[in-house]
């Protein structure tokens, strides 16, 4: 009798730990099935894919098309300075059942709250266990890109070229764009522009103004016009802006000199480099000169500030800024 009890009691502690083994091995895979093959896996993955500066592997985790626009952006230094703003990512699972898992990560993009959601499906099973999730098919989101008066820009340090000024870019999210643009002409400040949702069509507009080098230009060339105007003795100095007019006679030379220069501000007059244009602006000259008095033959000494206005055409052409008064 003693025997049979133990014998019952050998196959209870084994049946006891097959059952625990079984229970084990339950939580096992369930555990494996979302920390290392659930869909938040699948995100982890992409997100880290971003920040790597990967496009292929996160262009296949997102299982998504790149739309009809430049690729510029989608892999490389463009894209990891795109994933370097996303900081503290946290990713849940919203809702999950046997068809579908949306998953939400939420972040820190340039040091903003955001989120983004994504839904994904089973794909397989491997080892009868695991379960394979794939993102559902998607587009990348696109991002237009335009600078009046440059066919270039720097957009997250890459150099990308805009026809007519303007271009569509396709777009990995999350992430930011900054965009920008220096040359010896033309500067633009940065723009930055953040991208969280596939559906976005985002844009970013960069303002082309003039670079000192060219406002030293125009400066240069309008200064010696005008002082080759104030060396000519003359009442009327020809092509020039300004002139006096006096209905006696003089004596000797007449000697202008510039009081004021005008300084026009620079302006984009079209969607092209070369099209700029100067707004008229006002200037001072001053003109002195020996008057006779007709009547007794007196002389007199006439000195007077002349305002004038100053017109001139503006024409850029690669690193030069060429000024054609009127």
């Amino acid at each position: 009798m003693e025997r049979s009890d133990r014998i019952i009691r050998a196959v209870g502690a084994w049946f006891f730990l097959i059952v625990l083994s079984v229970a084990a091995a339950a939580v096992t895979i369930a555990l494996v099935n979302k920390y290392q093959y659930g869909p938040e896996t699948d995100v982890r993955e992409y997100f880290q894919a971003l920040q790597d500066g990967d496009g292929g592997k996160a262009l296949g985790l997102l299982n998504a098309q790149v739309p009809d626009s430049n690729a510029a952006l989608l892999d490389g230094d463009a894209l990891a300075e795109a994933g370097s703003h996303l900081e503290d990512v946290e990713v849940s699972t919203v809702s999950s059942d046997k068809d579908h898992a949306v998953v939400r990560a939420s972040y820190l993009l340039d040091g903003k709250p955001a989120s983004s959601e994504f839904t994904l499906h089973p794909a397989e099973t491997q080892w009868g266990f695991f379960t394979v999730w794939d993102f559902d098919p998607s587009t990348l989101p696109t991002m237009t890109v335009s600078m009046p008066g440059s066919t270039a820009v720097d957009i997250n340090g890459a150099s990308v070229a805009l026809p007519e000024s303007s271009r569509d870019f396709a777009v990995f999210y999350p992430g930011v764009y900054t965009g920008s643009y220096s040359s010896p002409m033309i500067t633009a400040e940065p723009r930055e522009v953040p991208v969280s949702d596939e559906d976005q069509h985002t844009t970013m507009e960069l303002t082309a103004v003039p670079s000192e080098t060219m406002k030293q230009q125009v400066d240069e060339q309008i200064h010696a016009h005008l002082d080759r105007c104030a060396e000519q003795d003359s009442l009327y100095p020809e092509g020039c802006p300004f002139s006096h007019d006096f209905p006696g006679r003089i004596q000797g030379e007449v000697s202008w000199s510039i009081k004021d220069y005008p300084r026009p501000e620079v302006r984009l007059a079209g969607p092209h480099a070369d099209q700029w244009s100067l707004p008229d602006s006002r200037g001072t000259a001053h003109i002195e000169f020996t008057a006779v008095d007709l009547y007794d033959g007196r002389t007199s000494t006439v000195s007077r500030d002349v305002p004038f206005t100053f017109s001139a055409g503006l024409k850029v052409t690669g690193d030069q800024a060429s000024v054609s008064p009127r």
